[in-house]
């Protein structure tokens, strides 16, 4: 593009000192050889420079018209979009008599549209149930302002491990060549053989872990029994906590942990509770990394029996270090309070958000108390 430029301003200069067209052409061609103008290319050039045309920019030139991207294809497209979100580019296209590539172009361009599928959600949160996540988040983060609060969190919850885990898609990826065809793998589902795993942690690791009998469930009277053991290992494996009874308990809402008989059970040992709202796995250390991480470590094995995988897991959680415990409970459970304020009590995994600090929040905490004692 440099060298055309430099040869449109010989040819102006030629123009102007008088040369003929001819002796133009010949100039440029000893100047730059093969890289010269072509002839006519020349001559389109000398002409404008002799009518006054001193400019060394090309024209602008309006292109062909665009006929599918107007106005009304774009409202036609949108007003299907408005019935059916999940509509593809060839139903569209159909609905609207436009082409693939049109209606393509009209929800890249003009909707500035992104086809992204849903993630799933424990459950569909109401708008109350989402403000009692934002002020129990605030409430425990306030909590955090003694240091020994995070220290005394016993938390725990139960789930099931079957004898097969099957992969997960991301983890049976492999590097083939790109030629190659996809691997293939069979098809397998959880086995009816599996056992039910009861565990309590806090921030230096297991303190109680006992496997259910087979076809029992954890009701209100087999969790209150739990408790009662958790308590005994307190006693044995952290004195300190025993013996200023200072230890809170952090378990979800379900059944068997709410129950009449179980909070009566707590209220008679004077067991403290760290508050948790219901429907949030994403808050409960158990279920947003302790289960998950000892399932990764077992996927796609084949146990022989429910004992042999019973005894696979001991061993991965022995091997499970002291640290992860530690940030798992003092900096991953804390950052999970602040990105559930930060997402207004919706469910957060996955979401790019921005976490406030702690100084925001309190005073957001501050003023919410201010009002309600003001309206009271």
């Amino acid at each position: 593009m440099k060298l055309c430029c430099a040869q449109r301003h010989h040819i102006i200069a030629c123009v102007t000192r008088g040369k003929s067209q001819g002796d133009t052409y010949r100039l440029l061609k000893e100047v730059y050889g093969d890289d010269s103008l072509s002839r006519s290319t020349c001559r389109r050039w000398y002409v404008r420079a002799l009518q006054g045309n001193t400019s060394c920019a090309d024209l602008e030139r309006p292109g062909r018209q665009v006929t599918a991207r107007n106005l009304a294809n774009v409202r036609a497209v949108q007003q299907v979009l408005e019935t059916d979100r999940r509509a593809t580019v060839r139903q569209l296209a159909a609905e609207t008599q436009l082409s693939t590539g049109s209606v393509h172009n009209i929800l890249k361009k003009d909707l500035e549209l992104k086809k992204k599928a849903p993630k799933f959600v424990p459950c569909v949160l109401t708008q109350e149930q989402m403000d009692l996540r934002v002020r129990l988040c605030r409430e425990n983060l306030k909590e955090t302002q003694d240091p020994l609060f995070l220290w005394s969190v016993v938390t725990g919850n139960e789930s099931w491990f079957s004898v097969l885990e099957p992969e997960q898609k991301q983890q049976s990826l492999q590097w083939v060549d790109k030629h190659a065809k996809r691997p293939k793998k069979a098809l397998r589902s959880r086995q009816v053989c599996k056992t039910l795993m009861e565990v309590f942690f806090d921030d230096q690791g297991v303190i109680h872990l006992e496997f259910l009998p087979p076809r029992m469930t954890v009701t209100a009277k087999v969790y209150i029994g739990i408790l009662a053991r958790l308590r005994e290992a307190i006693r044995r494996k952290r004195p300190t906590l025993w013996r200023d009874n200072c230890y809170r308990l952090l378990h979800d809402n379900a059944p068997g942990h709410t129950a009449m008989p179980t909070f009566a059970a707590m209220v008679e040992t004077s067991m403290k509770v760290v508050q948790h709202p219901p429907y949030s796995p994403d808050l409960a250390p158990a279920d947003f990394w302790f289960f998950p991480y000892l399932k990764a470590q077992i996927r796609g094995r084949i146990f022989a029996s429910v004992a042999d995988l019973q005894d696979h897991l001991m061993t991965v959680i022995a091997g499970i270090p002291r640290a992860l415990f530690h940030k798992c409970i003092h900096e991953t459970l804390p950052n999970r309070w602040h990105k559930c304020i930060a997402a207004h009590g919706a469910y957060f995994e996955g979401d790019d958000l921005t976490v406030p600090d702690d100084e925001h929040l309190l005073e957001s905490s501050s003023e919410s108390s201010g009002s309600t004692s003001d309206s009271d």
